[in-house]
């Protein structure tokens, strides 16, 4: 396994050279590169959608992303999100780079949810959800990560992330934290299969004690 792929159990990361096209940006060349992390998870599409987008529940079971916050509204105005995203909302993630906690590793990434679609798929029903980087101007660093999410035989689903990072900062960003990334997109994938699969489990158990 090259220096570039981390395996975790149940996920695997990687970070790719050649950058996957993303729906906003497309295509992107120069120092552009990609963070990949792919899972198979024993629950259906809209369990693992939901959990995806319930950034409420992000403190119990994601140690790269314990905490999202979203920007105040006037009073006026109706409010972003209720804990749950949806398409046109604003938002920032606080991650912890590293998982130490050390304010070293601290980043606030500024994102906008602009894509949750369904996608049609052998198996079954799938989603598609999209967000855009927001923190930095567009000429400096340009940043997409797509989540696709599709049912297998079997009662598996397919989780696929990959986020696509293009612009000068791009460079900096894969030698600086380029390994961070691939490590941890792997730690949210396995612990997103560990929390979803749970909460299936649970949801199960219920069903047939009642």
């Amino acid at each position: 396994m090259s220096p570039s792929t981390e395996q975790a159990s149940g996920a695997i990361a990687s970070l790719i050279r050649i950058p996957i096209a993303t729906p906003h940006w497309g295509e992107q060349g120069g120092q552009a590169f990609t963070v990949r992390a792919v899972a198979q998870i024993h629950a259906t599409s809209a369990a693992i959608r939901q959990s995806l987008l319930n950034v409420s529940a992000y403190p119990e079971w994601n140690n790269f992303v314990p905490r999202v916050a979203f920007p105040k509204s006037p009073a006026s105005d109706p409010p972003q999100s209720n804990g749950s995203l949806r398409e046109g909302t604003l938002f920032t993630e606080h991650v912890d780079m590293f998982g130490n906690g050390k304010p070293s590793g601290l980043v606030r990434m500024r994102l906008l949810m602009t894509t949750l679609e369904e996608m049609e798929h052998e198996g079954g029903k799938g989603y598609k959800v999209v967000w855009l980087g927001k923190g930095y101007p567009d000429w400096a660093l340009r940043s997409e990560r797509v989540h696709a999410i599709y049912p297998n035989a079997g009662g598996t689903c397919t989780y696929d992330v990959w986020e696509t990072f293009s612009g000068p900062l791009a460079l900096l960003v894969r030698l600086f934290v380029g390994g961070a990334l691939v490590k941890r997109f792997g730690q949210w994938n396995q612990e997103l299969k560990q929390y979803v699969e749970r909460k299936s489990e649970d949801a199960g158990a219920e069903m047939m004690d009642t």
